[in-house]
């Protein structure tokens, strides 16, 4: 956590194995948080996770990392969000709609995008490839 206290919310409360992490209530963490880091699934029928309501919220100077789908947080309130200097700067490696992206947002000059290569990391990409000997593995193994 490079030094930093981390603090957490979960959709179904505190969890028991959070070591060293405390929990909050979503606007508690927004109003607390110097950097945001969003890792959810994106669930169409709830919306994004982030919008202008939250923006409101999130405490000023604030940094918004998302790596987990594009739909979470709203593209258009992010933007208004750094235009007004709400929030200081933002780190995204997905978009709402994928493989396109928003150009005024790729190319804000608080904005760091890469391609949704997140997961591109060569640990990551060990950690794939060891699930994928398992599979094999337990698969001719059943059919034997």
């Amino acid at each position: 956590a490079i030094g930093m206290k981390v603090v957490y919310t979960n959709r179904r409360g505190p969890l028991e194995d959070a070591k060293g992490c405390v929990y909050r209530e979503m606007d508690d963490l927004l109003r607390q948080s110097d950097f945001i880091s969003i890792h959810i699934p994106f669930d169409k029928k709830s919306g994004p996770l982030i919008a202008g309501a939250e923006f409101e919220k999130i405490k000023q100077g604030a940094f918004l990392v998302n790596t987990s789908r594009g739909g979470v947080v709203d593209e258009r309130a992010l933007l208004d969000a750094l235009n007004t200097g709400k929030i200081s700067g933002a780190a995204l490696d997905v978009y709402e709609n994928e493989p396109d992206y928003n150009m005024e947002l790729a190319s804000h000059p608080k904005v760091s995008c890469t391609p949704h290569i997140g997961a591109y990391t060569w640990e990551a990409q060990r950690r794939v490839g060891e699930e994928v000997v398992l599979e094999l593995d337990k698969f001719f193994n059943l059919r034997r």
